[in-house]
C-alpha cells in the first residue's frame, strides 16, 4: 500500500530532476545569448552615417565590383590611405557571400564578431584555470560596457583591433607560464605573434605599441611572482612573424601609390596623431582617458573601482597571477596612449577586455571571501539589477536615440532622387563637400572637387552635368561658372523626417 502511495511522489521527483537537468545548460549559456542579443540583434537597422563606415562600405564594394582588394579605393576613384586594409578585406567577405552585395549589417558584422569573440574567449581563457565566476563576471562587464557595446555595433577598426591584441596577449602569457613541453609553449607565442601581425593590418604599427609594452611590462614584474619565462627563439620568431603578415601588403601599397601610402599614412595618421604636429588634428591633456574610460567603462566603474582598491588594500593582487596580468595590461595601455597628444575615446577600446580581466578575477575573490550569506545574495541581485538597467538603455538606445539620429542623418532617399534624374553612369560631382553616407548610396560613378576653376572645368563639358553642394554656395557658383546654368532640383531637407546636420542642394545643368 505504501509502495502505491510513493510512486507517484517519485514519478514527480524524476520529472523535476529531468525537467531541472534541461534547464541547466540553457541557463549556462543564456548569459552569452544576452550578449548575442546586444551585439546582433537590429544590427543592420540604422544607416551608415557614422564617416567610417559609409567609407568602409564603399571600399569593400569596391573590391567586390572591380576585383582588386589591394588597393583601398573609394566610389569617387580616391585611394583611401588612412588605415592597412584588414576590416574592409573582412566587410568585402562578408559581402561577397551575400552575393556581392555590401550592406549595413554586412559592414558591422565583422566589428559585432570580434565584439563576441573578445567576450568568448576571455571566458574561455579564465574557465580554463578553473575560475567559472570570474569568467562570467569578466565577459558580462566587457559585453556591457556601454562604449564596447555601442562600438561592437559600429563598423569601426577598433573593436576588431582589441580582439587581435586580446589574443596576442593571452596566447604570450599562456606561452610564458606554460609548463607543458617546449613544443606548446613555442605554438602559443607563434599564435601571439599571428594575433599581433592581423592587428598590424588593422591598425598599423599602434597595434605593437599596446602589445609590446603590455607583454614586457607583465613579464618583467610577473617574474617577482612566478616562473615565467620567453624562450630566445620564441622571442626572436615574435618580430619575424609580425613582419612576415604585414610587411608584404605594406611594402606593395606604397610602390603602386609612389609613396603616398608612406605620407599620408605613417606620417599623418601615425606620427602626426601621436606628435599633435598637424594643426588639423585636436590635441588633449595626458589626463584624458581617465574620466573617458570612467564614463565609458559604465555601469562597472564603481564596482572595478571599488574592488581594484580592496585588492590592493588586503593583498590579495600578490596571489592572483590572471588578475595581475589584467590590471598590468590594461594600465601600461592606458599609460601609453595617455602619452598621445591626439586622443579618441575608441583608441582605448583594447584595453577593456583587460579591465574585464581583472573585475571578473577580484570580484570572485571578494565573493569568495564574504563571510555572510546575505552579502553574497545582495552582490547577486545587485548584479541583477544593473543587467536589467543594460537591457533597458539598450532599447532606449536602439529605439530612441539612434532612430532620432537616423533621421537627421538620412541620405538614401535623396540619393535614390538624385539617380531618378542621373542614372549611372552619369557622375554626380559633390563640390565643397563630402558625404561617404551619399556616395554610398549613389553608388558609382562619384566624384568630389573643392576649387571653383575645377568646378567651371565640370560643367562646361557638352551634355547635362549633375552637382550636389551646400545651399550657402549656390550664388557664388552662378557667379563664377557662368558658361553653364545650375538650376536647382531637390534640397536635403525634403528627404529627411528631421533637420539634417548640413544641408545639400541638388543642381543640373540647363
Amino acid at each position: 500500500m505504501m509502495a502505491t502511495v510513493n510512486a507517484p511522489l517519485r514519478v514527480a521527483a524524476t520529472r523535476s530532476s529531468d525537467w531541472a537537468a534541461f534547464l541547466r545548460p540553457l541557463v549556462s549559456v543564456s548569459p552569452y545569448l544576452f550578449v548575442c542579443f546586444l551585439f546582433f540583434a537590429q544590427l543592420g537597422h540604422r544607416d551608415l552615417y557614422s564617416s567610417h563606415e559609409a567609407r568602409a562600405a564603399q571600399v569593400a564594394q569596391r573590391m567586390l565590383d572591380t576585383g582588386n582588394w589591394g588597393l583601398l579605393v573609394l566610389f569617387d576613384g580616391r585611394a583611401d590611405l588612412q588605415k592597412p586594409p584588414a576590416y574592409y578585406w573582412a566587410v568585402a567577405a562578408v559581402g561577397w557571400l551575400n552575393g556581392g552585395v555590401v550592406t549595413e549589417w554586412g559592414v558591422r558584422f565583422p566589428s559585432a564578431l570580434a565584439g563576441l569573440a573578445c567576450v568568448l574567449l576571455m571566458s574561455a581563457f579564465l574557465r580554463a584555470d578553473g575560475r567559472p565566476t570570474a569568467a562570467m563576471v569578466a565577459a558580462i562587464g566587457l559585453a556591457t560596457a556601454n562604449h564596447f557595446t555601442g562600438i561592437s555595433r559600429t563598423a569601426r577598426i577598433d573593436i576588431p583591433l582589441a580582439c587581435c591584441v586580446l589574443v596576442s596577449l593571452m596566447a604570450f602569457y599562456r606561452g610564458c607560464t606554460s609548463a607543458k613541453p617546449q613544443t606548446a609553449s613555442f605554438a602559443w607565442h607563434l599564435l601571439s605573434a599571428v594575433a599581433a601581425g592581423v592587428a598590424v593590418m588593422l591598425k598599423g604599427p599602434v597595434a605593437l605599441a599596446l602589445i609590446g609594452p603590455a607583454a614586457v611590462a607583465w613579464l618583467v614584474i610577473e617574474r617577482r611572482y612566478t616562473r615565467v619565462r620567453l624562450p630566445i627563439s620564441s622571442a626572436i620568431l615574435g618580430p619575424l612573424v609580425v613582419a612576415a603578415v604585414a610587411m608584404p601588403w605594406f611594402l606593395w601599397v606604397n610602390e603602386n601609390t609612389g609613396g603616398e601610402f608612406l605620407r599620408v599614412f605613417f606620417w599623418h595618421h601615425t606620427i602626426a596623431r601621436y606628435t599633435g604636429s598637424s594643426p588639423l588634428l585636436a590635441t588633449h591633456p595626458w589626463w584624458y582617458y581617465i574620466p573617458r574610460f570612467a564614463v565609458d567603462f559604465l555601469p562597472w566603474t564603481p564596482a572595478l573601482i571599488g574592488l581594484v582598491a580592496w585588492a590592493f588594500r588586503s593583498g590579495y593582487w600578490r596571489t592572483d597571477a590572471a588578475f595581475r596580468f589584467g590590471i598590468i595590461s590594461f594600465g601600461v595601455m592606458v599609460a601609453v596612449l595617455s602619452t598621445a597628444k591626439f586622443k579618441r575615446a575608441d583608441y582605448l577600446l583594447p584595453a577593456y577586455p583587460f579591465a574585464a580581466i581583472a573585475l571578473g578575477c577580484v570580484a570572485e575573490a571578494w565573493l569568495a571571501s564574504r563571510t555572510q550569506p546575505r552579502t553574497v545574495r545582495l552582490a547577486e541581485r545587485t548584479f541583477a539589477i544593473v543587467l536589467a538597467g543594460v537591457f533597458v538603455a539598450w532599447l532606449v538606445m536602439t529605439q530612441f536615440v539612434e532612430s532620432r539620429e537616423q533621421a537627421r542623418e538620412e541620405k538614401r532617399r535623396f540619393a535614390e532622387m538624385i539617380r531618378s534624374h542621373a542614372p549611372a553612369p552619369e557622375t554626380i560631382l559633390q563640390f565643397r563637400m563630402e558625404s561617404h553616407l551619399l556616395s554610398y548610396h549613389l553608388g558609382s560613378p562619384v566624384q568630389t572637387l573643392v576649387e571653383w576653376g575645377e568646378l567651371n572645368d565640370f560643367l562646361v563639358v557638352p551634355g547635362p552635368r549633375f552637382v550636389v553642394m551646400p545651399p550657402e554656395y549656390v550664388y557664388t557658383a552662378s557667379v563664377i561658372c557662368t558658361s553653364r546654368k545650375l538650376v536647382e532640383i531637390g534640397k536635403l531637407e525634403d528627404f529627411t523626417s528631421g533637420k539634417p546636420h548640413r544641408p545639400l542642394v541638388f543642381l543640373r545643368t540647363e
